[in-house]
Formats: structure tokens, C-alpha cells, sequence
């Protein structure tokens, strides 16, 4: 096991004593073999450079590493001056230094530890995940149509391209079939209403009697269906009354419209019908929307019904919307957040509840996740409803509702391979503090009664974070909540969304010193936290894991492409990481796919440290140490399968220098 079998987590380590656990040539920064007095600081005195060795300009530079650390006012120009090392006499010489150098390099990275102490079959499995990736470049992605781009030119389609763009071929991909199959350990960033395809939802509210949808226009041409927002909503017979009896339906002007201005599109429902009823009558008033124009109309998806195929391209981002030359990050949350209201309906009843949460556990064991901490919204309004739409389910009867069928589950699974579940209590950030107090308040009842204290993860305020309040708006109501917790002797962790922004050095940005000084036990997305040296540096002796959503990142604006991510920043200064999804209805994306995303991003990425990433998730988890246990053991067993299964699958992706090897 890497990671947390040693005594000393070595990214702990100052960087050259790290290299000296790992070469023992790296001489020793210590007073007796390299004294710097107090003058050095002014330029008084020098350094005095031991005899040259077999890499004495590689080991010069880890003095000037070490005296700038030790001394920051000396300047860096008069250390470099100063070494008094030989020159390099030679080509040979020189490339010996630079391989030093890249061994050295390599010794300092995240995934150092989990290389070093591979067994022979994972390295061979390591070999077949790059031999994998290399046969996919040219039989996969070079089979593909260029993408043409400005004045006709032609793109080549590569891995690590806009996610969804290349969603379709990265499906077909060896390397993406092999991550279905790795086990995934922790499961850490899941927003619970959009964990699933779309169609899962769908499915079930066209069996409901009670579900209507809504439009703020009239579906009466093209641009209509293609511009209209949608909603649905379950409703009583009593409440449709009250409220909507009299409403044209979807397919209907408005009498009541004093001129066409009226009918643009709002976001305001004014149009209203029964699901049912809507999809009965959708494919008859489509085809004659887009009778002109059959480029632009949808084509019917064998085994799916052209309003599903419909319905699902106004819930999940489409590329255009994502990657269109004049979005920004704020522009794709407006996108964003019209996507999940009109998917908003599709999940608040009792019902998508229950059978939601049931495909969940089933997705979480077919995409190989061993834990999961997932995210639902309360509210003290919630609107959960009964699927008669008469009265409403408070949120101790959806705790119940997700425990129960959780447990239900569980008998039948057995804990085989998804070991347990836990639930981050959320509210929006856009709410006000009496009603975050309440919030907060009512997360440390839950964790206070015996029947949900050993599902409650911890507490997250959620939404836009530049559009919402900062942390700091309610810094008294959570320093109250800390208080509270400590005079309960119970432990509920902040686990905060921050960073997750590029405007740097703005309130939103801020909220990452919040979060450090409130001790948030995990920072969810942390995009910003490169650009703060300081923070990062404090977060890593916190033991502050970021729980990383690579495609959520690209497709909601904070970078073009998986290989500009920070994430790679962050884990070349040993901060640990952790992979999530976030939103993955309106990806269209599973676990799998923001695996094979970071995999793809960069050039030396390896199992081994998809293996360090896994291993941090189940460190960085909110479980107690023995449910811990028995999840790490699951997992162990689970990984050497898997590595035995790829080895087998692939034995001619294995260089013969490991075939040999005992």
C-alpha cells in the first residue's frame, strides 16, 4: 500500500530531504556540511561548495535551493555567482547532469512513492495503460474526422481535447474501457439530483399521473423549440387548479398576449400540460416546426423516442453552448443554471427519490466506486413532494428516504464492492444567515440522533460562487456552529466549494482564506487555490484535500482544455487531490470519464498515480477509522485484481524488461 503505510508522509518533507530518503548521494543541507552564517544574509559571507562529485552542478543548485529557503533576503543572482562549481566540460557530461536533474525532478513528484514501491504486476499493468493510451492516439482518435476550424484548417483529433467533443470517441477508446474496470475508491464531490444520465429521470416521470411541464413560450416554430425553457413539476389536482387553470398548453399562443413581445421568452412558465399528454403530441409539432428545415431536425435514435432525444439535448450541455468563442465562465453558469431548473422537477418528488437513489447505488458499483459522500440540497422550504403532489416531505423524510433505500440495498449487495455511503448536508449560498443558521442547526440535530449520526459527512454551502454570498457573509454563523459542535463533542466538518472561480484576488476568491482559517476539512473544486502560494502552502500542513472536477471545470469556463487544469500545479506541490464528477447529468460523464480525462491530460501520467489520487480519496474521506479499514481492504483486493486482469487482457503491451523481471 502507498500512502498511508509509511510512518512519514514524504510531501511533507522539506524538498532535499526528500531527496535524501530517496538518493543517498544528496548532500545534506546541515550546518556542518554547508555553513551559512547570519552575515550570508547581507552577502557577507559565501557558501563554501563541497569538492565536486559525479553531479556537483546538479547539487549546486540544491544549495542555492537550500540557502535561498534558509536566507530569503540573500539574492538568488549572488548565490548562483557564488557556488564556485566547475563548469561542464563536455556533451557527455552534460546529458549525465540532466538525467540527474530529471531523476531528481521525478523524486519530488506526487506519485513518487506509489512508483517506487509498484510490484512487478503493476507495473506491467502501468505499461499496459500507456501502451494503451499510444494505440488509441493512432487507432481510435486517427480514424476520426479532422475538425475544421478557422479558414478550413484541419484539426486532428487527439485524447485531451474539449470534453465534449471528444466524448463519443473517448468511449471507444482500450485506455477509457480500462478505467470502467479500475476501482475507484472515495467518491467525494457528487452533487445527488445530477449524478445520472438524464434519461434516468425522464423514464420515471412519464409514468407519473400527476407531472406537467412548462414553457415560457409557445412551441409554434423552430426558433421555440430550440430557445423555449423548460420546467416540470409535479402537481395536485387542488394546486393546477388554483394555479394554472385557464393556461394555454406548450402548443397554444396566448390569447391573453397583447402582442407578440409577450411571448418571448422569459423563463416565466406561462404554458402548461401533463407530461403525459406533451409527449403524446410532441413528434407530430416538431416535424412541422422544422418541415423546412431537415438539416436542423433531430434524428430519431433507435430505441429512443425523438421527445426523449429532445428533451435530453435541452438538459445536457451541447458544445456549442460550452465552447462557443464568445462564452465566458459567467455565461456558462447562466446555461447552468437553466439546466438544472428545468431538471429541478424531474427530481423533487417521492418517487425519482426513492428509485434516483436506488440507479445511484447501482451506477456507483458499475462504475467501480467503493464510497461515495454525496450532496443534496435542504432547505427548511424543501419541496419534496408526494407524487400526488399533495404535501410535501420534510428533510428528516428524505435522510429517511435515501437511508432506507441505502440499507435496502445493501442486503442484497452485501458490501461486495461499494462498502458505504454518507451524505455532506448542503443548503444554498444564496440563502440568507438566519436561514444558514437554521441550516447548520439542523445538520448537528441530525448528527445528534442516533438514527442518521453515522450518515451525516458534514456541512457545504452550494451554488454560483460568484453569484452567491461569500463564506465570509456568515462567518459568525459558523464560528457559533464550531462552538456548538465542540460543546457536543460531536465532529462536523466544513467541506466548502471554493476557487472555483478565475477572478483572482476578488471576495469570490477569498473565499479560499476563509475556508482555511474555518478549517474546512476539504475544499471542493479549489481552481484558483495555484495562484495563492501562501494559502496552498497552509492547506498542505492542514492535510486540506481538493476534490478535483476536471470536465465540470472545462465545460463551466475556468479552462479550454483538460492539460491547462491546475490541477496539475497543485499535485506538483504535493497537494493532495482527490477526482469527482460534480455534475454529471448535465455532462453526460461518469467517474470513469474524468479519470480518463486527467490520465489523458498529461504526457507522463501514470496508474501509479491514479493510484496516489485513489488512495488520498479514501484518506481524505469522512469515514471513521474502522469503516476506513474495511473500505482500503476492499479496494486493495479489488486493485490487484485489476491490475492481474489487464496484465492478462494485454501481454503484448508488457516490455520484455518486465516480463523477465522476478
Amino acid at each position: 500500500m502507498c500512502g498511508m503505510a509509511r510512518k512519514t508522509d514524504p510531501s511533507s518533507l522539506h524538498p532535499l530531504k526528500k531527496l535524501r530518503r530517496i538518493f543517498s548521494f544528496v548532500q545534506s543541507s546541515n550546518p556542518p556540511s554547508l555553513p551559512i552564517s547570519d552575515k550570508m544574509a547581507s552577502g557577507d559571507e559565501k557558501p563554501r561548495a563541497p569538492p565536486p562529485g559525479p553531479y556537483h552542478l546538479v547539487e549546486a543548485f540544491d544549495r542555492v535551493v537550500s540557502a535561498r529557503d534558509k536566507h530569503k533576503s540573500t539574492p538568488i543572482k549572488l548565490l548562483q555567482e557564488d557556488i564556485n562549481t566547475p563548469a561542464l566540460s563536455n556533451a557527455t557530461e552534460y546529458l549525465q547532469q540532466r538525467d540527474e536533474v530529471q531523476r531528481r525532478e521525478k523524486a519530488l513528484g506526487f506519485d513518487h512513492y506509489c512508483t517506487s514501491e509498484a510490484d512487478n504486476i503493476e507495473m506491467k499493468a502501468n505499461a499496459v495503460f500507456q501502451g494503451l493510451k499510444e494505440l488509441d492516439i493512432t487507432e481510435v482518435y486517427g480514424k476520426e474526422a479532422s475538425i475544421e476550424g478557422y479558414a478550413g484548417q484541419k484539426h486532428k483529433r487527439v485524447p485531451g481535447d474539449r470534453f465534449l467533443l471528444n466524448a463519443p470517441v473517448i468511449e471507444k477508446t482500450r485506455l477509457y474501457r480500462a478505467i470502467q474496470k479500475m476501482p475507484k475508491g472515495a467518491h467525494l464531490h457528487i452533487h445527488f439530483n445530477a449524478n445520472l444520465l438524464p434519461e434516468v429521470l425522464l423514464n420515471i416521470a412519464k409514468e407519473q399521473d400527476y407531472m406537467y411541464i412548462m414553457s415560457d413560450i409557445p412551441l409554434l416554430d423552430q426558433k421555440a423549440f430550440e430557445r423555449c425553457h423548460l420546467k416540470f413539476s409535479i402537481l395536485s389536482n387542488k394546486n393546477f387548479k388554483t394555479t394554472w387553470l385557464g393556461q394555454p398548453d406548450l402548443f397554444t399562443r396566448d390569447e391573453a398576449a397583447v402582442s407578440e413581445e409577450d411571448e418571448n421568452e422569459s423563463g416565466q412558465p406561462k404554458h402548461i400540460m401533463l407530461y403525459k399528454e406533451f409527449r403524446n403530441a410532441f413528434a407530430k409539432k416538431y416535424e412541422e416546426a422544422y418541415a423546412s428545415d431537415e438539416k436542423s431536425r433531430l434524428k430519431i435514435v433507435p430505441g429512443k423516442d425523438l421527445v426523449d432525444e429532445y428533451l435530453t439535448r435541452k438538459i445536457v450541455f451541447q458544445a456549442d453552448e460550452a465552447y462557443n468563442p464568445h462564452q465566458t465562465a459567467k455565461g456558462a453558469w447562466q446555461r447552468f443554471n437553466a439546466h438544472t431548473q428545468m431538471m429541478k422537477g424531474l427530481f423533487n418528488y417521492e418517487a425519482a427519490y426513492k428509485e434516483y437513489t436506488l440507479k445511484c447505488l447501482e451506477e456507483f458499483v458499475n462504475d467501480n466506486i467503493q464510497y461515495a459522500e454525496i450532496r443534496p440540497n435542504f432547505m427548511e422550504t424543501n419541496q419534496v413532494w408526494h407524487d400526488n403532489g399533495e404535501g410535501r416531505i420534510d428533510n428528516e423524510g428524505i435522510m429517511n428516504l435515501i437511508i432506507g433505500v441505502y440499507e435496502n440495498f445493501q442486503k442484497s449487495h452485501q458490501y461486495r464492492i461499494f462498502k458505504g455511503l454518507k451524505i455532506i448536508y448542503c443548503t444554498p449560498r444564496s440563502f440568507k444567515p438566519e436561514q444558514v443558521k437554521f441550516a447548520l442547526d439542523q445538520c448537528l440535530q441530525m448528527k445528534q440522533n442516533d438514527k442518521y449520526a453515522k450518515y451525516i459527512a458534514g456541512f457545504d454551502l452550494v451554488g454560483e460562487e460568484g453569484a452567491g454570498h461569500p463564506l465570509s457573509h456568515f462567518v459568525s454563523q459558523f464560528l457559533e456552529f464550531k462552538d456548538k459542535c465542540r460543546d457536543a463533542k460531536v465532529d462536523i466538518p466544513f467541506l466548502f466549494h471554493c476557487g472555483e472561480t478565475l477572478d483572482v484576488g476578488t471576495e469570490t476568491d477569498g473565499n479560499l482564506v476563509d475556508a482555511l482559517l474555518l478549517g474546512s476539512k476539504r475544499i471542493g473544486h479549489g481552481f484558483a487555490l495555484a495562484w495563492h502560494p501562501y494559502v496552498m502552502q497552509q492547506m498542505k500542513k492542514q492535510n486540506i484535500c481538493i476534490e478535483v472536477c476536471p470536465i465540470s471545470n472545462e465545460i463551466l469556463g475556468l479552462t479550454p482544455r483538460i492539460s491547462g487544469h491546475t490541477v496539475y500545479s497543485l499535485l506538483a506541490n504535493d497537494v493532495h487531490c482527490t477526482i469527482s464528477t460534480d455534475n454529471g447529468t448535465l455532462f453526460r460523464s461518469r467517474l470513469s470519464h474524468d479519470f480518463y480525462q486527467i490520465m489523458v491530460g498529461k504526457a507522463d501520467m501514470s496508474l501509479h498515480g491514479l493510484r496516489q489520487l485513489i488512495e488520498w480519496s479514501i484518506d481524505h474521506s469522512c469515514m471513521d477509522d474502522e469503516e476506513r479499514y474495511h473500505t482500503r481492504r476492499t479496494w486493495e483486493k479489488l486493485w490487484k485484481e485489476f491490475c492481474d486482469q489487464l496484465v492478462q487482457e494485454h501481454p503484448s503491451l508488457v516490455p520484455r524488461s518486465l516480463q523477465q523481471k522476478l
